[in-house]
């Protein structure tokens, strides 16, 4: 499957954002019009976050490049996982990239892994992976809706589930809340039309 390229956004700051995890034959059939991509009024910042947030957003973030094949991000992802004793999260993440990358409404948005702030569809992304931990997917399942039609949605949260279960396992949560919230992204939360998925 062709993925599409990578897009060279590019935010006020002149800083490169963003990949699409879309693949082209795809974006080709998205309705003309669709909504684009949401901005957030305040970006989270990485180190906002637990270093399991922070391990599962690098992860994320080296999508693309594992999805088109590249051998020397998955000896660096196998290798990251490895180190922080989660090897089985791999196969599960990728799994949950490519329920992505084929189902996505719209191309959903991965930024560099350099680029410090968060983005919306991360944010969304980061949310399901601690309602997956906090034993809520009908909740990741919810709040993954915003990328993804309902059906790719359960199954990207089922897949996102593997992940967060082999992070448990060695002790490494997302949420600093047992209901799975992430304090660090709740005003992301609070807003419009997410907030009715997660509360």
């Amino acid at each position: 499957m062709q993925f599409g390229k990578e897009c060279g956004m590019q935010d006020d700051d002149g800083v490169g954002l963003a990949t699409t995890l879309i693949p082209a034959e795809t974006a080709r059939r998205k309705r003309p019009g669709a909504a684009p991509v949401p901005r957030l009024p305040v970006e989270p910042t990485v180190q906002d976050l637990r270093f399991a947030g922070q391990l599962a957003l690098w992860s994320l973030r080296q999508g693309l490049a594992l999805l088109k094949g590249d051998s020397d991000t998955r000896h660096l992802i196998e290798e990251a996982f490895a180190v922080a004793e989660v090897p089985r999260a791999l196969a599960p993440l990728e799994a949950f990239l490519r329920i992505v990358a084929a189902g996505a409404l719209r191309p959903v948005e991965l930024r560099s892994p350099l680029v410090v702030a968060l983005g919306h569809d991360e944010a969304v992304i980061l949310r399901a992976l601690a309602a997956c931990q906090a034993g809520e997917p009908g909740l990741a399942g919810a709040v993954l809706g915003a990328l993804l039609p309902p059906s790719a949605a359960r199954a990207a949260a089922a897949a996102l589930a593997h992940v967060g279960a082999a992070f448990a396992l060695q002790g490494l949560r997302l949420a600093d809340a047992d209901d799975g919230r992430l304090s660090a992204l709740e005003a992301v939360f609070a807003q419009g039309a997410i907030s009715a998925r997660v509360h």
